[in-house]
């Protein structure tokens, strides 16, 4: 799985591995899977994901990520590179602690770069296409179990060439219950914490139940167990594998 990552990945060090599968209206459109490891010496988590996504032209889109965060969950460097066709791009994040900055570089099919420098708040997340580091940003700071918390998400929309530097965005999450409940996922019942995540611009005073998305979370590495819009499209695991039992 690791020829197109940034640094071989050691099997002794994986600490979760996984699949996800992607439903539109309960059809399948896309899967998902992924690795996880734990870099002892680095005091860091990598996420390496790919998937592979049907294009209603019927092409197949090829996604590879590769998200890495510190020991604080803040990300360090994240790699999305995408492939349909003929179309190929690159883009890569990197943290520079002492600025406080990212560096983001895009690199389209042509091999032409573009590099952008971003400042970030202390606390950030940055989205990529695929769901196993998506809810990273919830272990980096404390969180409000009984309101409303506020998130710093980068988003890029470039799409196959660069049209603009990627912009922060604020989303607000919360809580669903205090305690975790049971869900059954393909027959067999795991335990999940349940979220609701919703639009910075949400007017909670004026809509009684304003769009959101559902978030099941597993105990383990803030993987989620299951995404669920309000649009009929679902995320859901197929798989998911703790390999820290065997220590």
């Amino acid at each position: 799985m690791q020829t197109w990552t940034s640094r071989h990945y050691r099997k002794e060090d994986k600490i979760y591995r996984g699949a996800f599968n992607y439903y539109r209206n309960e059809s399948s459109y896309a899967e998902e899977i992924f690795d996880v490891y734990r870099d002892k010496k680095e005091m860091s988590y990598h996420y390496i994901s790919e998937a592979i996504v049907k294009v209603t032209t019927g092409e197949v889109l090829n996604l590879f990520v590769e998200y890495i965060v510190n020991k604080d969950y803040i990300p360090t460097y994240v790699c999305v590179e995408k492939n349909l066709g003929k179309e190929k791009t690159k883009e890569v994040y990197q943290y520079i602690a002492k600025r406080n900055h990212l560096l983001y570089k895009f690199i389209n099919a042509k091999l032409e770069e573009s590099n952008v420098e971003i400042v970030t708040a202390p606390k950030y997340h940055i989205s990529t296409p695929t769901a196993a580091s998506s809810m990273l940003f919830l272990r980096s700071k404390k969180f409000d179990a009984s309101g409303k918390n506020s998130f710093n998400i980068l988003i890029g929309h470039n799409q196959w060439e660069f049209k603009d530097e990627p912009k922060f965005k604020n989303i607000i999450l919360e809580r669903a219950n205090l305690t975790t409940e049971k869900i059954n996922i393909d027959g067999q019942n795991v335990q999940a914490t349940q979220y609701r995540m919703f639009d910075d611009e949400t007017d909670f005073k004026l809509v009684k139940e304003p769009q959101h998305i559902k978030i099941y979370l597993s105990q383990h590495g803030a993987i989620p167990y299951l995404l669920r819009t309000d649009d009929g499209t679902k995320i859901q695991i197929k798989y998911l594998n703790d390999l820290t039992d065997k220590e």
